[in-house]
């Protein structure tokens, strides 16, 4: 409630006149349009287009139009598209008017003055520089700190994995602005709406990016299915391991990258068994020595799957890795402790425990103490 706190006060204290709300109508109007368009970031919430206008309303009128240009977007835009409960409604427009607020004061405080009728003897890049990284780093470091309090992960690795890779399309957005500003007082406001053909240029870069990445997901998820559908007992499996190995890489306190990694890697993890006889993945009792040489062979055909896809290089290490044991009786290359990579490790714990739970034809499901005390036994470091 901080930043509506803020809001009313500088609106109470700084009344523009009634002359002014066709003026933050038409800026409010520009908001709401370009907040319809949200574009989902990696780790949870959204990255608009909205900076421009919101930026350059700062540049003409001060902190008071900007802040209800930037929350009547926040709330009619994105707040109505995304069809956002009302707490986060509240929170996406506080933080925004924050983010107003700062980047003004640090305007102003830096020698900055608004845009008059004769923008062109006002322009102080210096200050614009430093409210355009201000409003940037309070913006992302907001949604980051709320995403990674949901996650419970670090507010600094929630904004690497969210914003490091959109963040220089973000601040090349900028000189827009700064431009939107000025040709509104030189010509006027319908001069204003040609730059929203910019911005929609600039939403379709940002939706690039984040559809690149869904297109990742969806190739690690279509090569999970081709396994599943051969074997039953790998779909339940792969999920369970899943939600295990992201909860356990957490409470490790794992980077954002790291627990992508072994995200991925998890789902996969068993993606080798495609080049394994069905007739010995499905065979109801223990398995001869040949058979067993011959499944141990998934975890190298995995890898050799997944490397040939540079995205997943990462994650063609860890599958290579996820059948090593501690002591050094794993395999394909009987690594031993700290040689076998975490992401590694982590699997490979998580795989045992699932597997020593989960009933199996030829044999009874242990109990959760009892998988436990065998893990213990055979990770023993000592």
């Amino acid at each position: 409630m901080a930043g509506w706190s803020c809001l009313s006060w500088l609106t109470a204290y700084n009344f523009l006149g009634v002359d002014l709300i066709p003026v933050i109508l038409f800026w409010c109007l520009l908001a709401i349009g370009v907040e319809f368009l949200p574009v989902p970031l990696p780790q949870g919430g959204f990255v608009t287009l909205g900076f421009p206008i919101i930026f350059a309303s700062l540049l003409l009128w001060g902190p008071v139009v900007g802040s209800w240009v930037a929350a009547t977007g926040a709330i009619l835009g994105v707040g109505w598209s995304r069809r956002l409960k009302p707490y986060q409604i509240v929170f996406d427009s506080a933080q925004l008017i924050l983010t107003v607020v700062s980047s003004s004061f640090v305007f102003k405080y830096s020698g900055g003055v608004l845009l008059g009728n004769n923008p062109l003897s006002y322009i102080y890049l210096i200050p614009i520089g430093c409210a355009v990284i201000t409003y940037f780093l309070v913006n992302s470091f907001a949604v980051s700190t709320a995403l990674a309090l949901q996650q419970r992960t670090s507010p600094w690795q929630m904004w690497l994995a969210n914003f490091k890779g959109v963040s220089p399309n973000y601040l090349a957005q900028a000189p827009l602005a700064i431009l939107m500003a000025i040709i509104y007082r030189l010509i006027g406001w319908w001069a204003v709406l040609f730059f929203l053909t910019p911005i929609y240029v600039g939403y379709h870069v940002f939706k690039l990016y984040s559809d690149i990445r869904q297109k990742h997901l969806s190739i690690i998820r279509s090569l999970a299915a081709a396994i599943e559908m051969r074997d039953p007992y790998t779909e339940e499996h792969s999920r369970r391991m899943v939600n295990y190995a992201v909860s356990t890489a957490r409470e490790l306190r794992m980077s954002m990258e790291q627990i992508e990694t072994i995200r991925y890697a998890t789902i996969l993890h068993d993606i080798g068994k495609i080049g394994i006889s069905d007739q010995i993945l499905a065979k109801p009792s223990l398995l001869e020595e040949d058979e067993r040489k011959a499944i141990e062979e998934h975890s190298r055909i995995g890898a050799d799957i997944i490397k040939e896809i540079d995205a997943l290089k990462d994650v063609a290490l860890l599958l290579y890795h996820h059948h090593e044991r501690y002591d050094g009786t794993g395999y394909p290359e009987r690594l031993k402790g700290e040689d076998i990579p975490l992401g590694a490790r982590i699997i490979s714990v998580i795989d045992a425990y699932d597997a020593m739970t989960s009933k199996r034809p030829y044999r009874l499901a242990l109990s959760q103490q009892q998988a436990v005390e065998e893990l213990k036994r055979l990770w023993n470091p000592v």
